[in-house]
């Protein structure tokens, strides 16, 4: 069975922008502006993964009815938005610095 991580460590660029709907490019290019503190703002907990931006936190897990599902949410905005995107630009970005990829030969 898949976790977390290891869904996370498989997720392309194409995949992210798909997940994100018709804006998903753009809200990953204005989310790459944020910076973001990978050891105060990046929580791992038991099946989740939290990253505070101060003002909201982004929240991802696996869809328990679909294993390989990825759900994301935003916990101030009620639509897909720069947060969600800037979370998954952290992902797409840092997959080695958040432990979803080995170091290089």
């Amino acid at each position: 069975m898949i976790n977390l991580k290891d869904r996370l460590s498989q997720l392309t660029y194409r995949q992210a922008c798909k997940l994100l709907g018709p804006e998903g490019e753009k809200l990953i290019r204005m989310g790459g502006k944020h910076d973001i503190e990978i050891e105060s703002q990046v929580m791992w907990e038991d099946g989740l993964l939290k990253i505070n931006f101060g003002e909201a936190t982004v929240t991802f897990l696996l869809a328990p009815d679909m294993p390989r599902s990825l759900r994301f949410k935003c916990s101030e905005c009620t639509t897909t938005c720069e947060h969600v995107g800037a979370a998954f630009s952290l992902i797409l970005e840092e997959k080695l610095s958040l432990g979803l990829s080995a170091p290089p030969p």
